[in-house]
């Protein structure tokens, strides 16, 4: 469920989780975002396409710190120029219900005021008061049910799948998580979590960010030696798609072992991006090469056009 950080007055009526500010109303003409991370941002572009004067408070000195620079550099300035206003390294000391708006303060003195607040800053267990202890069932710090490499929990005939073993919260993983525990009754039993490889994410902004791997920032802080390519997307000739749909916005970057000339990683900020990642994926898992990927035939106008012209640019990462 979503986290209910103990902000005090976030118990108004004006605030909201990711399920009920979907159902607001009425429509909030100012609408202030805690959390710039994943959902914040999906909501604050959202509700800034509806007409919405968004703001979004988050702690952190820039939004998306597990991307690299450029791109969250790029999706800061695409989201302000949709409309959207980023108050960053600043902490919500408090929600205040004035009757007409909310005002949402700062620690370090900012007050915002908003017809709705919503809160976005991550997802909590649900576990509390389920007495799983008298069952045998152990759950870690945070409420999440702990599991081995096949969801089997600390109670020998009890799986837990989906978002309570606090895996990755996404739908998709859920689904493996079912293929896992069907095999260990039902089927051979191989199946295990860690065969989990190459899995993929999307942000659905507009356009949508994907990633799958490592990206630039992962591979310096590893100190390894790879190969990077990184292209606007208004930029790549090879591919006229977003331009036919009139958004060229974005980037498109690439992570590839200089050896094997194996993808590591990729990061597909653009129209149509929530697909060709898949590709990309299932590219990894069956360790298909940078050049096979480069010299494909792929249908036109696509998406998929970018990787001619981008992963013909891989150039060795300067340190």
């Amino acid at each position: 469920m979503p986290a209910g950080p103990p902000i005090p007055g976030a118990d108004s009526p004006r605030v909201h989780d990711s399920t009920t500010i979907q159902h607001a109303s009425p429509f909030p003409e100012r609408l202030a975002i805690v959390g710039g991370g994943y959902i914040g941002l999906e909501f604050a572009g959202m509700f800034a396409g509806f007409g919405s004067e968004v703001t979004v408070i988050d702690p952190g000195e820039r939004i998306l710190p597990r991307e690299d620079d450029d791109i969250a550099a790029g999706v800061t300035e695409h989201l302000e120029a949709a409309g959207v206003t980023f108050l960053m390294g600043s902490a919500v000391s408090a929600i205040e219900d004035t009757g007409d708006a909310a005002l949402v303060r700062t620690e370090d003195g900012h007050a915002v005021e908003a017809e709705a607040v919503l809160l976005a800053v991550g997802r909590s267990a649900t576990t509390a008061g389920l007495g799983l202890g008298r069952a045998g069932v152990e759950v870690d710090e945070r409420g999440f049910v702990r599991v081995d490499d096949t969801l089997r929990t600390s109670a020998e005939h009890i799986f837990a799948v989906g978002d309570i073993n606090g895996g990755p919260q996404f739908t998709y993983v859920s689904l493996d998580d079912h293929r896992i525990v069907a095999g260990q009754l039902t089927g051979d039993g191989t199946r295990r979590r860690s065969d989990r490889a190459a899995v993929p994410n999307t942000m659905f902004l507009t356009p949508p960010l994907s990633r799958v791997g490592i990206n630039e920032q992962q591979a310096r802080a590893e100190g390894r030696g790879v190969l990077v390519a990184a292209k606007p997307v208004a930029q790549i000739a090879a591919m006229p798609r977003p331009k036919i749909l009139g958004n060229p916005t974005g980037m498109i970057k690439f992570v590839a072992d200089p050896d094997t000339r194996e993808l590591l990683g990729a990061t597909v900020w653009c129209v149509d991006s929530q697909e060709v990642i898949n590709l990309l994926a299932l590219a990894m898992r069956a360790h298909v090469t940078v050049d096979a990927l480069r010299d494909g035939i792929w249908t036109h106008p696509s998406s998929t056009e970018a990787l001619n012209e981008v992963l013909g640019e891989l150039r060795p990462l300067t340190v």
